[in-house]
């Protein structure tokens, strides 16, 4: 059924799936079973085509996902504290190493809970000051799929999909599941039903490139809800302080800190 689905979108274009039999189904699937999305939603509904987040990162320029998605500011926010510490003459899983990047990981938590994830974050004297203080303080069914793909001709694209907690039931003759990222408690920690209408979701999703300036170039994501910023930030420090190969860099022990 999912493969019928697809080769119908292939042939028709998305408006199948937002005012065709698709979006039928779905409607159908929310009215019986106590869903909210109705067929005004489904019509009504746009991409959004925005710039990507660009940051510069020691020597190399990080692109990523921008705001209203909390990860790829996270991701930023907590390379940004990086940069204003010292990694080179550390040993990678040392002691001091995972010590000074659990603290960074533990204030991109805190910062996200005082000033949520905007742009804000970025700001330089904030990072110095957060930067400053961790130096004195220094002692399935469900769930997020992420594909990297580099071509022969130097074509790149990194691509993150989740189907979050799952609704808990495919769409009828389709094949698939809604998601239900409402469900999710590092994007709602409110609760479902906590979401302002009218306000584009946010998301831990934050597929990313990374450039050298020696012309080098990577492209990284990951799943894992929460984890998800800490496995970019880790995998881009490895390759640019640490100098790792790509597949060291991200086959290398990882952290994660959370409140």
């Amino acid at each position: 059924e999912l493969g019928a689905v697809l080769e119908a979108l292939g042939r028709a274009g998305e408006r199948l799936f937002y005012e065709g039999e698709v979006a039928a189904a779905i409607v159908a699937q929310c009215r019986d079973t106590g869903g909210h999305i109705t067929a005004a939603d489904l019509h009504a509904y746009r991409v959004e085509r925005r710039a990507p987040l660009t940051l510069r990162y020691r020597d190399a320029t990080l692109i990523t996902n921008p705001p209203p998605s909390a990860g790829g500011v996270l991701i930023a926010f907590g390379l940004g504290l990086l940069a204003r510490l010292e990694l080179g003459g550390l040993a990678f899983g040392s002691a001091e190493h995972l010590g000074l990047l659990s603290s960074v990981l533990a204030r991109t938590v805190d910062v996200r809970a005082l000033h949520g994830a905007t742009e804000a974050l970025l700001a330089d004297d904030l990072l110095q000051r957060h930067a400053a203080e961790l130096t004195a303080a220094r002692a399935a069914y469900r769930g997020t799929t992420h594909i990297s793909v580099i071509d022969a001709a130097g074509n790149a694209a990194s691509v993150t999909l989740s189907n979050g907690e799952g609704c808990g039931a495919l769409v009828p003759g389709t094949g698939m599941m809604l998601n239900n990222m409402l469900g999710e408690d590092d994007v709602c920690p409110s609760g479902p039903h906590a979401w302002p209408e009218d306000q584009r979701l946010s998301s831990m999703m934050a597929p990313s490139a990374i450039t050298r300036d020696d012309g080098w170039f990577a492209v990284t994501g990951s799943g894992g809800s929460k984890r998800i910023r800490s496995a970019i930030l880790q995998v881009i420090s490895n390759l640019v302080d640490f100098a790792m190969p790509l597949a060291e860099a991200v086959a290398a022990p990882r952290m994660h800190a959370d409140a």
